[in-house]
């Protein structure tokens, strides 16, 4: 990207800020309204953008708006410059010995059942920090993991074509729930191939839950009777109790999102073992904050959440 050599001019802190809100909300009126400006002034201030790079910056495809490539290498530079300007504030106070600043998360869905723990134990470590969390599907924090948008992102598989840093830090099992009064919880031990022949809720495709255990039946050379699909952890867990169907979900969502009426069921190949791991995207350079709460999660993580479940039995 070149910017006009006769005038010299940089884009202004405005246009950088409307330029990540148009990323963000993909509507010229949405930012107007979000942003507190008319639209009319949003629409001046990025013409004027466009013709300092001198490329149109977004475009309207049918009635989607999209950042052009311009528009994603001008989002580029504004996400770096906000994050500099933010982290020389952390850093400053860092070295007045206080940690300060705002840290960034996001997490799949799952993850949501636990980490508002260990968050509030951080922050009653370091209490002048601020937490912005961002929770949504794979795909969504995939998109803010590759805009290197965030400090940390929480996954259970690591995305590929992104170069990470990850940091495993908790055990995360996959396990198989039915009704308390389904026929399956009577049983000591349960086999794919008997278990084959019910019918399954599965998360939505994309979903790392949903993946390992398709792949775990096709290794064993079964299949899963998918009777529905549905996004919601929570909405799984209804369904289950209300006798639609069996499902595997995490086993934080059963440790720290507590329904009755459900039973983890004795299935062979179960649970399925995974990590939970911090992943920063290695492009983003890491905070004196960040690193403070990476070191904070490698030492008092498992310990938190131990004594959490202990006191919900």
């Amino acid at each position: 990207m070149s910017l006009s050599l006769e005038t010299n001019r940089q884009p202004t802190i405005r246009q950088l800020q409307l330029i990540q809100a148009l990323a963000r909300y993909k509507s010229l009126s949405v930012v107007a309204d979000k942003l507190h400006i008319s639209q009319p002034s949003v629409s001046i201030q990025l013409k004027n953008l466009s013709e300092l790079i001198g490329l149109p910056i977004y475009q309207m495809l049918g009635r989607k708006l999209e950042l052009t490539d311009a528009g994603k290498a001008v989002l580029n530079s504004a996400n770096q410059i906000f994050q500099t300007l933010g982290n020389l504030k952390t850093d400053i106070d860092n070295l007045q010995g206080v940690v300060t600043g705002t840290l960034s998360i996001s997490v799949v869905t799952t993850a949501q059942y636990f980490l508002p723990l260990l968050l509030a134990a951080f922050a009653k470590e370091h209490p002048q920090v601020d937490v912005k969390l961002e929770i949504g599907n794979r795909d969504k924090i995939h998109a803010r993991l590759a805009d290197k948008l965030d400090d940390f992102y929480l996954f259970g598989q690591i995305p590929q074509n992104i170069e990470v840093l990850e940091t495993p830090f908790l055990d995360n099992e996959l396990v198989v729930i039915a009704p308390e009064r389904h026929e399956l919880t009577l049983l000591p031990s349960i086999s794919l191939a008997r278990l084959s022949h019910y019918p399954f809720i599965l998360r939505e495709a994309g979903s790392g839950t949903r993946e390992n255990t398709i792949e775990l039946f096709k290794q064993h050379g079964f299949e899963l009777n998918e009777k529905m699909t549905i996004a919601s952890g929570e909405a799984i867990k209804q369904a289950v109790s209300a006798g639609l169907g069996l499902s595997v979900l995490s086993k934080h969502s059963l440790d720290f999102g507590i329904m009755p009426g459900l039973k983890i069921l004795e299935v062979e190949h179960f649970p399925i073992r995974n990590k939970w791991r911090l992943v920063q995207n290695s492009a983003r350079q890491p905070t004196l904050l960040a690193k403070a709460f990476q070191q904070f999660m490698l030492e008092n993580g498992v310990h938190i959440l131990e004594s959490a479940v202990q006191n919900n039995h």
